[in-house]
């Protein structure tokens, strides 16, 4: 309290017979400390008081108490007798009923979790998995479409970072790729034909990482990876070479699944990315620079999820699991893996521009599982559609800049359905019938739904000729995302922003 409001409250009401308090010591910007019993400095003076004050709480209240005598300030005071209560008798056979409930109680609730239990289990929520040392872990499940159930964590809880190391390092293995050279050489300056054989009309290219995802040699990896290969191995973690071939590729959302001859491989588990948090721990596994660092782990963290990635070639736009985990060239296509020792995302990208630093990206499970099992059955993704162009937004400062309207600008046409419409190189699309275009991603989300063949009606602002609001129906196309031919990206680049 303000002292001078202090003491001109006390010249305009000055308390009567107000106790003497000591004041408190400041207050400073620390932790409150327990509270601790104090002697009080208040003193009161009362003459003749006609009850008693501060009585112990044992003693009778006021209207038991029989004697008072008064004298002064002083009181005198005489205890009542009471007679003594009676023991109370004991009640037979009390402890046999207790013990009775009580065991009733008991198998009540154990029959109760019993059927919860059993419920789970038929269910796919709980699944009993053997474990390595004869006994059986507990698995939570999270049911996906009520048809199947992902691992998400087992009961027994968090592993140890070594124990997530452990158990998914056998799970990685690196891959190889060779690409063609040219089989004309030279001596002392003057041109010859070599003899070509299988070895020498290839040279090694690149080398990369990815997952075993079955026992039986299915391999996924990202599609830069392998892309241009004419030939591909896959070295497993205890050191053996495999052969592989390429099922199937998918350049929009940069997966590829490969497949080896072998026979009870360590396939990883998978879990789920929808329950990743801001700040989760987690641990890139991979081989940062081939095989001679292979099988190396980083550890960090989700530093952010939903991060939009567009991929330069392809137009297409993913949300990413952003991590701090060191991924190097080398570790694309390896694991992201959860403390639970679960693969939660697929490494992919990083920044490597000048002045950036532990910023890498991960392809989120939930996003690559069906792509996956597309490339496995069919070679491809199946029944996906898009609007057949390149895209790149244009937010409001940059459209004012180059005196252009907000929204998605069509820098490249490449489907021949895109084509055969009146869009042009250069429109800006504002809205997707009728619903308005704020980023790339609006359009992605749009046609997720539809499929190859429907129509859709764009609303187009044309800069060259000061046309807007342009209707253009658009026939969607197929997006089977194949591998395109050229250099492997996974090589040495001079591309100075993502690898």
């Amino acid at each position: 309290m303000d002292n001078n409001f202090y003491q001109n409250n006390q010249d305009s009401n000055p308390p009567v017979a107000e106790p003497t308090v000591t004041p408190a010591e400041p207050v400073t910007q620390q932790r409150a400390p327990v509270a601790t019993p104090v002697e009080s400095t208040q003193s009161y003076n009362y003459s003749q008081p006609t009850q008693p004050h501060a009585q112990p709480l044992a003693q009778p209240r006021a209207a038991e108490q029989n004697a008072y005598y008064q004298s002064g300030s002083s009181y005198t005071w005489t205890a009542p007798q009471y007679a003594p209560k009676p023991p109370k008798e004991k009640k037979k056979g009390g402890w046999g009923g207790r013990i009775l409930a009580i065991v009733l109680s008991c198998l009540i609730t154990a029959t109760a979790t019993i059927g919860a239990f059993t419920v789970l289990v038929n269910t796919g929520t709980l699944k009993l998995q053997a474990n390595e040392n004869g006994g059986s872990n507990i698995v939570l499940n999270q049911v996906v479409d009520n048809n199947t159930a992902t691992p998400v964590a087992e009961v027994s809880g968090v592993l140890t970072q070594q124990e997530v190391a452990e158990k998914l390092i056998p799970s990685v293995v690196c891959i190889q790729t060779y690409v063609p050279v040219s089989s004309f050489g030279s001596i002392f300056g003057y041109g010859f034909e070599q003899e070509e054989d299988e070895e020498s009309a290839i040279t090694p290219s690149s080398q990369g990482s990815g997952i075993i995802y079955t026992k039986d040699g299915f391999i996924v990896t990202n599609a830069h990876v392998v892309a241009g290969a004419t030939k591909i191995k896959v070295i497993t973690s205890d050191g053996l070479t495999h052969e592989a071939e390429l099922i199937g590729a998918d350049t929009m959302t940069d997966l590829a699944v490969l497949k080896i001859e072998a026979e009870n491989l360590k396939p990883a588990e998978f879990g789920s990315s929808d329950g990743l948090k801001v700040a989760d721990e987690v641990m890139a596994i991979g081989n940062p620079g081939g095989i001679q660092f292979n099988s190396s782990v980083t550890l960090g963290y989700v530093s952010a999820l939903n991060r939009e990635v567009t991929s330069d070639e392809s137009g297409y736009t993913m949300e990413c699991i952003q991590t701090d985990a060191a991924i190097n060239p080398g570790n694309s296509g390896g694991a992201l893996v959860d403390m639970y020792g679960y693969v939660v995302g697929i490494n992919s990208s990083k920044i490597v521009a000048t002045g950036y630093e532990g910023l890498g990206f991960a392809i989120p499970i939930d996003t690559a599982a069906p792509i996956i099992q597309n490339l496995m059955d069919y070679g491809y993704v199946k029944d996906r559609p898009m609007l057949g162009i390149s895209p790149e937004y244009i937010d409001s400062m940059t459209a004012r800049f180059y005196g252009l309207s907000e929204g998605v600008y069509v820098t490249r046409i490449i489907s021949d359905e895109a084509e055969a419409s009146e869009l042009e190189v250069g429109d800006v699309i504002t809205a997707i019938d009728g619903t308005p275009v704020t980023s790339t991603s609006v359009l992605a989300s749009y046609i997720a739904d539809k499929k190859p063949g429907e129509a859709v009606t764009l609303t187009v602002n044309r800069a060259a000729t000061q046309e807007q609001n342009l209707q253009i129906e658009l026939v969607l196309s197929e997006n089977a995302g194949e591998q395109s031919e050229g250099e492997n990206p996974e090589a040495p680049t001079d591309d100075p922003y993502f690898r």
